[in-house]
Parts: structure tokens; C-alpha cells; sequence
């Protein structure tokens, strides 16, 4: 069952789904408002997790208007009456504008922001990561939200970020209480942008949240010290990793890593290199992940991102069913949308 009571304020950890949008057709002009209502009710809030991401790249905060995204969270807001928090978005290449989008969510209630390193031309993560401290300290002082900061050193331009800096805004930015840790295969990653933060915090007595963002490792980073995952798939898998988290959690790691290794052929068909597909449009199948488990009514995306093939969807459809997924809808049921 989902949270109950009031959430503390201070405790960031668990499962955190970066909730997709829904539209009303293919064209995506406008959100269908009721049915992002019944799929955070239903699939999301019906199951124990730890908040609601409604500012991720998943949930297409790049492209939506402010008025959107501010409607959105006020739908959040009234779903979770407070039990968890719930957390808006930041992505923005400008300071001042990232400021403005932090104030304005604030105003609206936010418990606090997923936020995206700005796109710096030649960024160089070695020895210009001043340009991200100063970036969000600046907006720190002007916003004063609870920040979950997004990047790692297996990403690429600016969301390449070494566990040095890891530590170095740990230490400098107070409102900084997680970090959305990007590691794939590699757990060594996890583990050393992890350690960065344990660092900072023996300084600081400040703990700062290590949450994975694949879909493979869960398990064994909650064994090892993580405190959970943020991520999209949570929209298709998350009942899965609420318990591949709660197992962990418990010491169980066997029933963990099973449950986590039987989902393999959707996290490979996720991922799509195993196939020979780009890996680009995860998100897009993210969201038809939802849409064959019913979950969603249409899957549709904006602009730039871009339509699967039905072939695609069809291989989608055939890895959940080999990974124990119910699924409730066929590749030939699925318009796609004539961009």
C-alpha cells in the first residue's frame, strides 16, 4: 500500500517515479489531465513508493509550458494529500531562467526540484565544474528548494560529473538532499559517486541521497548503501521495483536480484543496443511500456522525440511477457503519430 500519514520533510528514499505525461491524441497539443490523474492513482500512488517526479526528463518538462507543468504538480499535490513529496524540474541553460522556473514551482508547493546541469559548449567535467557550483549556488540562495541533482561520470556533455564534484557540491550546497546517479552495468560508478557524498556528509553531518537511475542495479545498490531509484520506468515497472527495493532493504537479496533478473529481456528491449536500435527514445518506450500494460491510454510524446516502429513495440511486447509482465494490448492496436 502506498504511504500513509504525513511525509517528514526530511527523508528522501525509496522508489521515485519520473511520471510521463499523457495526451489527448497523437498530435500532443494538449495533456489529458484525467487520465495523468487515474494513472498516478492506480499505478503509481497505489503502490508504496517514496515520491512523485513530475519535473524529469520522462515527464517531458523540457517541453511543456509552465502553465502545464504548475497543473500537473497541483494534480500531484492533490493525489498524494502530503504523504510523499512530491517534485518538479528544473532544465534550463541559463542561470536567471532556472532561477524563475525554481521560484515559480516554490510558489506552487513543490517539496522540491530534479535538476539538470546546464548544456555548456566544450564542457571540460575535469576542470570547469566551478560553472556547475556556482550555477546552483546562485540558484540556492535565490530559490532555497530541496535540490536532487542529476548526472555522473559514465554521461555525456554537461551531465558528465566526477565524483570530485559529487563532493564538492555536497559540501556547498546545503539544499542539495539527492543525487540522481546515472550508472547502467557499472556499479563501480554508483559506488564511487556514492562514497563522494559519504565523504561530504562526515564533514557536513548533511546526508545527501544516492538514488540509482537504471534499471538493472537496483537491487544490489540498495544492498550496498543506496537509498533507491529515480527513474522513468516506474511507469511500467513499478510494482517490480517497489519490491526488488523492499527485499533489499530487508537483507533479501536473493529474492531481490531474482525478481530484478527476470525482467532482463524488457530492461534489454528498454535499452534497445542489444537489438541494434538507438538508445535515444528509452523514454518513448518507457511510455509504451505503460500504454501495453494498460496502464496509460495513448503513449505519444512531443517533439523531438520521436515515434517507435510497430516492430519495435511488437519485440517490447514479446520481452515483458518473457520478463512476467501482464501486458493488455497488441503492437497493431497502437497508432502511431504522423510527425
Amino acid at each position: 500500500m502506498a504511504a500513509k500519514g504525513k511525509w517528514d520533510g526530511k527523508t528522501w528514499e525509496g522508489i521515485f517515479p519520473s511520471v510521463c505525461v499523457i495526451y489527448t491524441d497523437k498530435t500532443c497539443r494538449q495533456i489529458d489531465y484525467d487520465a495523468y490523474r487515474e494513472h498516478l492513482r492506480k499505478n503509481l500512488l497505489s503502490r508504496d513508493i517514496g515520491a512523485l517526479v513530475v519535473g524529469g526528463h520522462a515527464g517531458e518538462t523540457e517541453c511543456l509550458k509552465m502553465e502545464e507543468r504548475l497543473k500537473v504538480i497541483k494534480i500531484a499535490q492533490e493525489e498524494t494529500k502530503g504523504r510523499i513529496p512530491v517534485v518538479g524540474g528544473v532544465i534550463s541553460d541559463s542561470t536567471w531562467d532556472a532561477i524563475e522556473q525554481g521560484k515559480k514551482q516554490k510558489d506552487a508547493g513543490v517539496d522540491g526540484v530534479l535538476f539538470m546541469p546546464p548544456q555548456l559548449l566544450g564542457w571540460d567535467p575535469h576542470t570547469a565544474d566551478h560553472f556547475l557550483v556556482e550555477h546552483l549556488k546562485r540558484f540556492d540562495k535565490e530559490v532555497g528548494l530541496p535540490i536532487i541533482f542529476f548526472g555522473s561520470p559514465n554521461n555525456v556533455g554537461t551531465y558528465q560529473i566526477l565524483p570530485k564534484t559529487f563532493k564538492k557540491l555536497a559540501l556547498e550546497i546545503k539544499s542539495l538532499v539527492a543525487w540522481k546517479i546515472t550508472c547502467e552495468y557499472d556499479l563501480g560508478v554508483f559506488l564511487g559517486c556514492m562514497n563522494a557524498l559519504r565523504d561530504a556528509e562526515k564533514e557536513t553531518g548533511r546526508h545527501v541521497s544516492a538514488l540509482c537511475a537504471g534499471d538493472v542495479l537496483l537491487a544490489e545498490v540498495v544492498s550496498l548503501g543506496g537509498d533507491g531509484n529515480l527513474n522513468g520506468g516506474e511507469n511500467y515497472r513499478a510494482p517490480e521495483d517497489v519490491e526488488i527495493y523492499k527485499a533489499a532493504k530487508k537483507g533479501d537479496i536473493a529474492r531481490a536480484r531474482a525478481i530484478q533478473d527476470k525482467m532482463r529481456p524488457i530492461n534489454e528491449a528498454i535499452r534497445g543496443v542489444v537489438f541494434g536500435w538507438s538508445w535515444t527514445p528509452f523514454h518513448y518506450r518507457y511510455k509504451v511500456g505503460a500504454w501495453l500494460r494498460g496502464y496509460i491510454p495513448r503513449p505519444h510524446m512531443r517533439l523531438p522525440q520521436m515515434p517507435i516502429s510497430k516492430e519495435e513495440v511488437a519485440m517490447m511486447r514479446k520481452a515483458m511477457i518473457d520478463s512476467g509482465m501482464e501486458v493488455v494490448r497488441e503492437a497493431e492496436e497502437l497508432e502511431v503519430a504522423d510527425m
